[in-house]
């Protein structure tokens, strides 16, 4: 069940963005902040929103600054992934974003091999701001950790993805929408239910302890022993909080320049996508069920048109209703042996005989 949550998740992320890379070259990004700050948005659902937005907004900047040009934006789509390899709080921003900027009409300028140096000190400025507006850390604070040899920031853009790759694109895809947990790394639960989970590599590296309140990093480890309920509270802190937008698109995959897109091809008498309800064999209808044939073979990996006896192809002749056509419904079960009667309820139980003292309060 977690890797098919996943892997739907990677459908409705991969949607938006597959089309667009098939005659582009893309980049993944990760994005990560110091476990000195972590703690910040551990709480705080609405601060941690604002980093996958901070993270397009150094991508446009750079790309712009490198092409000489403030009319272009890139595309992207983020998602923030707050676990870590032993489901500890571990806030970082994944993307992908195009490996060049699109242009007013519709052009696309390409980009040069970028370094990274110039992306992670935009991340770094822009990430001590945001704490520094909102009044979690203080100046003081900055000039520190900028001291450091190393601040714990990073920004590893490694991941190059070909124009027409659209398999390394859903791999992708697939690790960055990813759920919390795998349930293939949990080692064992002891009968008294405590939890071995082990971590995805075999190294030892310093995980913060699971009672941590600074995140700061632990004993070296590659596994950790979880007592039932702190396993659980490790587990659903990186629940989403109810209608929060887990996958973001910015610049040429956002949501408003998609549609204003739409808009302007309309006007033109362009026709975006030609609908007949009337009409069954019409070639967007086609398109419907053979995406909707796709995703459920892809989720459940069980081909709904294969004929589980012969193994041949088959075809949808019709769809059927319940509220509409329960009567045809119930005929085709019963002719198919498959009908059940709803047992009847009994009824109801006799009212209560035992006498019963009415009191009565002043107010």
């Amino acid at each position: 069940m977690v890797e098919s949550d996943g892997e739907s998740s990677a459908i409705h992320f991969n949607r938006t963005t597959r089309g667009h890379c098939d005659y582009r070259n893309s980049c993944g990004n990760a994005i990560t902040v110091p476990k000195r700050l972590r703690i910040y948005f551990r709480f705080n659902r609405r601060l941690l929103g604002r980093l996958p937005k901070i993270a397009y907004g150094l991508v446009r900047d750079v790309y712009q600054a490198v092409l000489g040009r403030d009319d272009v934006v890139p595309g992207m789509a983020a998602t923030v992934q707050t676990f870590g390899e032993l489901a500890h709080w571990h806030p970082h921003v994944h993307a992908i974003a195009t490996e060049g900027a699109f242009t007013r009409d519709g052009g696309f300028v390409g980009l040069p091999k970028l370094a990274s140096e110039p992306f992670l000190k935009l991340w770094e400025h822009e990430v001590f701001r945001l704490l520094l507006d909102e009044g979690r850390i203080a100046p003081e604070t900055v000039g520190q950790m900028r001291s450091w040899q190393h601040s714990g920031f990073s920004v590893d853009r490694s991941v190059l993805i070909s124009a027409g790759d659209g398999d390394a694109l859903e791999r992708l895809v697939q690790y960055i929408a990813r759920c919390p947990f795998s349930l293939d790394r949990i080692v064992k639960v002891t009968p008294t239910g405590q939890v071995v989970y082990r971590a995805e590599h075999q190294d030892c590296r310093k995980f913060p302890d699971p009672d941590s309140d600074d995140l700061r990093a632990g004993v070296s480890r590659n596994f950790q022993v979880f007592d039932p309920l702190d396993f659980l509270a490790e587990v659903t802190q990186h629940i989403p909080d109810t209608g929060e937008h887990t996958i973001r698109y910015y610049g040429w995959y956002s949501n408003k320049s998609r549609g204003m897109r739409a808009k302007g091809a309309m006007l033109k008498n362009i026709p975006f996508a030609a609908i007949d309800a009337e009409e069954e064999d019409a070639p967007f209808r086609k398109f419907c069920r053979s995406r909707w044939a796709a995703l459920i073979k892809k989720v459940y990996e069980v081909d709904p048109l294969r004929c589980p006896k012969c193994g041949g192809q088959m075809k949808i002749i019709s769809f059927i209703e319940k509220k509409d056509q329960a009567d045809v419904i119930e005929k085709i079960l019963k002719h198919g042996g498959l009908w059940r009667e709803e047992a009847s309820r009994s009824p109801p139980k006799e009212a209560s005989t035992i006498p019963f003292e009415r009191t009565y309060t002043c107010r």
